[in-house]
């Protein structure tokens, strides 16, 4: 059985700023719809690239001049890859705290969930930082066969 190709469905890089959050968000819809996720999963993975963006916009240019953030969606083996790259400040994903849910609300810290969201909503998260080549989150989807 031959595999698939990988099928890219776009690029969007924009500057690192809140207000291009949404451009990013409804570009993944739309490639989401386009190869068949459904409903809830679109949700998902809008759910995902906002936390991503957000994150971008919020961490990895604090206290700089934004500069890009550039997200991806390619499809290979029913598997959708999001990729949300930055060159700005790069951070390790061990060095999270995992959120204590039990804790009642007003014990909890503020923040803390978009890596916890993410993975709850994604089938597989990985993070690449490199000075020269920027930051990588890629998050990854399958593509369930309805029925």
């Amino acid at each position: 059985m031959q595999e698939d190709p990988v099928k890219q469905l776009g690029t969007l890089r924009v500057k690192a700023i809140l207000e291009n959050v949404p451009l990013a968000i409804d570009c993944v819809k739309r490639w989401a719809i386009a190869v068949g996720f459904d409903d809830r999963s679109v949700y998902e993975l809008q759910l995902a690239v906002d936390e991503a963006c957000a994150n971008v916009v919020c961490h990895a240019y604090r206290d700089m001049e934004p500069g890009d953030m550039e997200v991806s969606c390619d499809l290979e083996d029913r598997v959708l890859t999001i990729r949300v790259r930055d060159w700005g400040k790069g951070f390790d994903p061990d060095e999270v705290p995992v959120p204590n849910l039990d804790a009642p609300l007003e014990e909890r810290d503020v923040g803390g969930l978009g890596l916890f969201i993410l993975k709850q909503v994604m089938d597989h998260v990985r993070f690449r930082c490199d000075p020269d080549e920027g930051n990588e989150l890629a998050m990854d989807k399958r593509l369930l066969l309805a029925g």
